[in-house]
């Protein structure tokens, strides 16, 4: 039995042994293997060994004591379990014997989870399942504990892809019965209000897509002297949908209409985004209507925002007004009869386009011209075939109508703060802000020593970069280097500048059937001309709606990402492609394919080869034969298309062979 000194001696020496030990904060990171690692906050990676790993899954947040391994490397220990933000996800049943397992689509988390026998289901071997956990394997002895909520079907069933990332990312699908009840209950006829300026005999015009049904703005355009009067009519469906209404709540948590390949998730019900609030030809609309005055330059020198009755006088098409208003023969003939106030209308539309993208590259940014690629589905909702397009003139004026009445809304909202949500960019992303300095004063050491963190030397940088890049490789690699550095976009309640475009103050109002900050700046728009309190501050909203729009982002690159690879599996193979470099990694480089839109990898890292060297700063990449810089075009052929991983695989290929074998291919 031990003495009370001995045991004192024992606390003691326990005591000091905890006082000594580090302890961190950080998030569990996975691997392919049986290990992980801990991204400590400070940034660092602490190595988790496999049995440490099996105690926890994918992003649970961990308290670890760290010591530093033979191997010199930074070693965690797990304490305690913070928190877990793996509730629910989606993956692929699996039997082995009597045992139920999913294996979850957590790349590259690789483990299966166990299915009790009081949650198994009748699913079978490889259906797509969604799943939540029941029980965490922390405190469990590594073993963790899921159910099955839903059963997404067999992955060869129509349209499985769709319905899958839907489940994967927890994308809404139903309407609530209060939601149903007030979109049956809204009837556009009744509109009646007197404060609406009757705008309808005005001939507006919808310039869309020949197939878009969800028409959210229309445009007109006239001489005034040497300017022009410039007419937006955006689709109010705040006539009829209140703020914290059952509609907008469901508004408000889908954030916006997301056209996933083949499985479209509308943010309003259909009915009422393709019919009810939609400017069809010919049917009185309640609208938010911003009529601008700009002068020759193309500056916007006045602004009136106000409520209106409108009414569409055509439907149009990009491609057929584009046609019209180049004297292209092959055009719609249709198009030639429309009457002389809408042909003047477009006229004027072109020119006060032209005016305001001339102004544009003088006093703010232009962003480059980017091809969009159509992708046309099949019966059984798979890529049957793949268009590369252009922007057109027709598509232009509508940018310019749209970005115009968009930056009077920012100004709107400046001169009263709090009230609406600004879609902001703020430049270089702080932490890279040295960096960009340093790369800049190599080349253009008088832009360098200006704060580029702010807008006007931002944008005399870019200027100077895109003006001066096409004829020189050194500027051209600078450009595509600082634009890699930048911040991505997002959704601010306090005034911000969007560096991005070259704008002091921008919010999006253009499209509130599609995009739910829209509708709120429709509201506050709203609020400010009737002098009344906006239905709530915007702070925690934006940061919301930023979170929805990036989890809608995520979900539409990746079914098209998964379509893509199929579609290159079955047809594709073994073709070769030029591309464009649009990453560099110490193994190889990623390759934006030019006429299909995807990007693959190039392993240029062989055992037995010497190892190429890689410029991290600088994004190069050099082997014995050739140094790979960003944009760089190169041709490459598709050597292999793995569809479970999403992984499409290139092989280098000498350019001559490549334009001999795409001219033979353009012969066949």
């Amino acid at each position: 039995m031990l003495s009370k000194d001995a045991i004192s001696q024992l606390s003691q020496l326990k005591s000091s042994i905890v006082a000594d030990k580090i302890y961190a904060e950080g998030l569990v990171r996975p691997t392919a293997k049986r290990f992980g690692f801990v991204r400590l906050d400070d940034g660092r990676d602490a190595f988790l060994n496999p049995d440490q790993m099996l105690r926890v899954l994918p992003g649970d947040r961990v308290k670890v004591s760290l010591t530093e391994n033979n191997k010199k490397q930074l070693e965690a220990t797990l304490e305690s379990l913070l928190d877990t933000p793996l509730k629910r996800f989606v993956g692929r049943y699996v039997r082995k014997g009597p045992a139920h397992f999913v294996e979850p689509d957590l790349p590259p988390f690789n483990r299966w989870l166990f299915i009790p026998p009081q949650e198994r289901t009748n699913c079978a071997e490889g259906d797509l399942v969604a799943c939540e956990l029941v029980r965490h394997p922390f405190k469990h002895d590594g073993k963790a504990q899921i159910r099955v909520i839903n059963r997404i079907g067999r992955p060869d069933e129509i349209g499985i892809e769709g319905r899958y990332i839907a489940a994967k990312f927890d994308l809404p699908s139903e309407w609530s019965d209060a939601a149903q009840e007030q979109s049956q209950n809204i009837n556009i006829a009744s509109l009646s209000d007197s404060d609406r300026v009757d705008l309808t005999e005005l001939p507006l015009v919808t310039i869309d897509s020949e197939f878009t049904r969800d028409m959210d703005d229309a445009v007109h355009a006239e001489r005034n002297g040497e300017g022009w009067k410039l007419t937006t009519a955006i689709a109010d469906p705040s006539a009829f949908i209140q703020y914290d209404s059952p509609l907008d709540q469901t508004a408000r948590t889908r954030g916006s209409t997301l056209y996933l390949l083949g499985y479209p998730i509308t943010m309003l019900p259909t009915e009422l985004s393709h019919d009810t609030f939609s400017l069809i030809p010919d049917e009185i609309r309640p609208a938010l209507v911003c009529t601008l005055s700009i002068d020759s330059s193309g500056k916007i020198t006045d602004y009136r925002f106000q409520q209106a009755l409108i009414k569409s006088h055509h439907k149009l098409n990009y491609q057929a007004v584009s046609d019209l208003l180049e004297g292209k023969a092959e055009g719609d003939d249709s198009y030639a009869n429309l009457p002389e106030a809408v042909r003047n209308s477009l006229a004027a539309l072109q020119e006060c386009a032209s005016a305001r993208l001339n102004y544009r590259r003088e006093h703010a940014l232009v962003m480059e011209d980017r091809a969009d690629y159509q992708y046309w589905l099949n019966d059984q909702k798979k890529i049957d075939r793949i268009e590369k397009r252009h922007r057109n003139s027709a598509q232009k004026i509508v940018e310019e109508a749209m970005l115009a009445t968009n930056i009077c809304a920012g100004r709107l909202f400046k001169d009263n703060p709090n009230t609406g949500l600004y879609s902001g960019h703020i430049g270089f992303r702080p932490e890279r802000l040295e960096d960009a300095k340093q790369l800049t004063a190599e080349h253009l050491p008088e832009l360098a020593e200006s704060d580029l963190a702010k807008l006007a030397n931002f944008q005399a940088l870019f200027k100077h970069l895109r003006s001066n890049a096409p004829q020189n490789p050194e500027l051209n690699v600078l450009l595509s280097l600082l634009q890699r550095l930048q911040q991505a976009g997002s959704l601010s309640a306090e005034h911000q500048s969007h560096f991005g475009l070259g704008f002091d103050a921008y919010a999006t109002v253009t499209s509130p059937i599609r995009r739910y900050q829209d509708l709120f700046n429709h509201y506050a728009l709203k609020a400010i001309l009737n002098e009344n309190k906006p239905p709530v501050a915007p702070g925690e909203l934006a940061e919301q709606q930023q979170q929805i729009l990036i989890r809608g982002r995520q979900a539409s690159r990746q079914l098209e990402h998964w379509l893509l690879c199929q579609y290159l599996s079955e047809q594709q193979v073994g073709t070769v492609h030029f591309g464009s470099v649009t990453g560099v990694s110490p193994n190889g480089i990623n390759v934006r394919l030019d006429d299909i839109g995807c990007d693959g990898f190039v392993q240029l890292s062989e055992k037995g080869k010497p190892r190429p060297k890689f410029d991290s700063r600088r994004l190069q990449l050099t082997t014995e034969t050739k140094n790979y810089t960003l944009d760089e075009t190169i041709a490459v052929k598709i050597s292999a298309v793995d569809v479970n991983a999403r992984r499409i695989s290139l092989e280098l290929v000498d350019q001559a062979v490549a334009e001999r074998l795409q001219a033979f291919e353009t012969d066949e």
